[in-house]
């Protein structure tokens, strides 16, 4: 493998304007000390996850696995349509709103997902009801007119304050609406018998997890069509960690968003699955079912929800991946990123965990980004 990208523009990017609440510690965050912290907070946090994911998968689904393997991605994600149901209440704010502030919405509608496998329909119907509801937050202007919109897609097991704290300063940096899409088997969407948000989407049970990850990339595209069938006329997709895999797959399958920003993530799911210590259960499951490393890497290979190329055009992609990364490997990055053409990739300092001491500069890499599309105003 070759030397990575390069990062020179950084620094002159950290010294434009930032939100001021995020000014304080970025002198801090690009001291000497910072990649091996972002490297041992990655170990650190994948060793505790031994203390959260207690229960094994109960169901070994191996035999199941074929319709997965190898489809086209055309199968797995079939064509959207904009769903006419979607319900929408705006959600109070618990502090007065100042004029001119976003106004916040709370979207439901029917997820148009229908599981591959009459297996698993069976669960998605019973225990999984909940997932057959897809939820969004949609912040706009209060004022109608406006026609371009950013859809943020989380990561596994992120937490909604992070969202909260982002997602507001980024509307503000670029001047679009934005939209925080709700993952299958997080938040409002996590069944009951789960001990924690996120606990059921990657397990040792394949055909939940596939199903989950294909859920979520089929309620992102339908959420892109509503948003087309109410008059916007550019649509883009920004997501962290799985999230930013799920970005990346959109980019692969028409119709696609307008432009990407994967954020620390990539596709390359066996090597997550075998390097990521977050990853630890699911290994262990599948080890106890009788998948050695080999057969693992076989299955996650032949299940890459990616087409053979993207269809966004490469200048329409941003890629902000981090140096130290221990579960999104800077080396796996860098092999989609030559697979794909090389498109613009900016790399912080710092591991996956420590993403949120960097969100000022994800926001200034972002606006940049969006301006040098060409945009003259939202």
């Amino acid at each position: 493998m070759g030397p990575r990208p390069s990062n020179q523009a950084l620094a002159a990017l950290t010294t434009q304007p930032h939100p001021p609440d995020f000014l304080s510690i970025d002198r801090l965050l690009y001291a000497p000390w910072v990649p091996s912290l972002g490297r041992n907070v990655d170990r650190v946090v994948g060793s505790l996850s031994r203390l959260l994911h207690l229960r094994q998968a109960r169901q070994n689904t191996l035999a199941d696995l074929l319709p997965y393997l190898g489809a086209p991605l055309g199968d797995l994600l079939p064509t959207p349509t904009a769903p006419t149901d979607v319900a929408r209440w705006r959600v109070l704010s618990p502090r007065p709103s100042r004029s001119g502030a976003a106004v916040l919405e709370h979207l439901e509608w029917k997820s148009e997902h229908i599981p591959i496998v009459a297996s698993y329909r069976a669960r998605h119907q019973g225990e999984y009801v909940r997932n057959q509801t897809a939820s969004a937050r949609w912040r706009h202007a209060p004022e109608p007119g406006r026609r371009r919109a950013l859809i943020y897609v989380h990561g596994w097991l992120e937490p909604f304050q992070l969202r909260a704290l982002f997602l507001p300063h980024l509307q503000r940096a670029i001047g679009v609406d934005v939209l925080d899409v709700e993952l299958p088997f997080h938040g409002h969407r996590c069944p009951k018998g789960a001990l924690f948000h996120g606990e059921l989407f990657w397990t040792g049970d394949l055909v939940r997890s596939f199903e989950a990850l294909r859920q979520s990339c089929i309620d992102v595209r339908t959420l892109v069509a509503w948003l087309r069938a109410q008059g916007y006329t550019e649509v883009g997709v920004i997501g962290a960690s799985l999230g930013g895999a799920i970005a990346m797959t959109l980019a692969c399958a028409p119709p696609i968003p307008d432009f990407i920003v994967p954020i620390i993530g990539h596709l390359q799911l066996a090597d997550v699955v075998e390097n990521a210590p977050i990853f630890w259960r699911m290994k262990a499951d599948l080890e106890r079912f009788g998948l050695d490393v080999g057969r693992r890497r076989e299955i996650f290979d032949q299940f890459r929800a990616s087409g053979p190329a993207p269809l966004v055009p490469r200048e329409r992609q941003l890629w902000i991946m981090a140096r130290d990364d221990q579960y999104m490997s800077a080396e796996a990055v860098v092999r989609q990123w030559r697979e794909w053409g090389e498109p613009p990739i900016e790399w912080i300092d710092g591991g996956h965990m420590t993403l949120a001491l960097h969100l000022p500069l994800v926001i200034a890499l972002v606006r940049n980004f969006y301006r040098g599309l060409g945009v003259a105003s939202p």
